[in-house]
């Protein structure tokens, strides 16, 4: 028979043991979902989009699906083309896409230094709308409304969004460290608040001064698609010198997309509210990355 004594201790001894299984969760395993919350808090705003690719399906067909997309297929593992999940809504969608929209995601993200960077990624592609048309949730990028998206719309999108996942999901974070914070501390004094002595210079696209969220996803997508600009403005401005400093010590140490330009325009303006809009030569960024695979 147990007495009371032992009962006691035997208490004692469960509650010390879920105190410890929850301040390890909380260390190991920080909670990132009150993150999402900030995600793309207004879609819709200037979100009349347009293909400035030039390129025709049959273009995506010859440059892309038979060059790039069958050489991933050679070089990568079953393992490694695991850490990315394709689902389909409803299913027969894979048909209509399998030459265009799909090479063009993986030959991004199984590019050897950006495939790196996933653990676990899935990519819900929808055919019908929605009130949001993509958004980054529980280590998913959902796209809807996809067959309505030009090809360069669907790529800069999913790069936006993919921004996210690297900033949550992939940079070093528990309750005592957040590798992200280095980022934030540059302009923000709280997750929706922009520090006092900014300006709009001070930010890659008028979409990033959003929030901290926006502002990480706005300049990972300007790092990746124009990096020769990101570097020229950053010598105008202390801010964005050290954003860039940050991505290319921690997210791109190997110099991938350094100085590189794949932009259509003959010169930049000082503002642009949504960097997906920017008009980028589609096929000289595919070969790029096609060196990658």
């Amino acid at each position: 028979m147990w007495s009371k004594k032992n009962f006691f201790f035997l208490l004692v001894y469960t509650l010390l043991f879920s105190a410890l299984i929850f301040v390890g969760r909380s260390i190991f395993f920080p909670d990132v979902n009150y993150e999402e919350q900030y995600i793309e808090p207004s879609l819709e705003i200037e979100a009349e989009y347009q293909s400035f690719s030039g390129m025709t399906q049959e273009d995506i067909r010859s440059t892309v699906h038979d060059l790039i997309y069958e050489e991933f297929t050679k070089k990568y593992t079953q393992e490694e083309q695991a850490k990315v999940s394709f689902t389909y809504f409803p299913s027969e969608l894979f048909e209509k896409i399998q030459h265009s929209y799909l090479p063009l995601a993986e030959t991004f993200l199984y590019h050897k230094d950006v495939l790196s960077r996933i653990e676990n990624l899935s990519i819900l592609l929808y055919k019908n709308k929605s009130e949001t048309r993509w958004r980054m949730k529980a280590k998913s990028i959902h796209l809807h409304g996809v067959l309505n998206m030009s090809d360069a719309e669907f790529l800069w999108v999913l790069i936006h969004e993919f921004g996210h996942y690297i900033d949550i999901y992939s940079l070093p974070k528990s309750t005592f460290w957040d590798e992200s914070q280095q980022f934030y501390d540059i302009s923000w004094d709280s997750v929706t608040t922009i520090r006092p002595d900014l300006k709009g210079k001070d930010f890659v696209s008028g979409y990033a001064m959003t929030n901290q969220y926006e502002d990480f996803a706005e300049s990972y997508v300007y790092y990746v698609l124009h990096n020769k600009d990101f570097l020229e403005k950053s010598k105008e401005s202390n801010i964005l010198a050290r954003k860039y400093t940050f991505f290319q010590k921690y997210i791109f140490p190997r110099n991938l997309f350094y100085k590189e330009n794949f932009s259509d325009e003959a010169v930049f303006k000082s503002y642009y509210w949504d960097i997906t809009k920017l008009p980028v030569d589609i096929k000289k960024f595919l070969q790029y990355l096609q060196s990658g695979i």
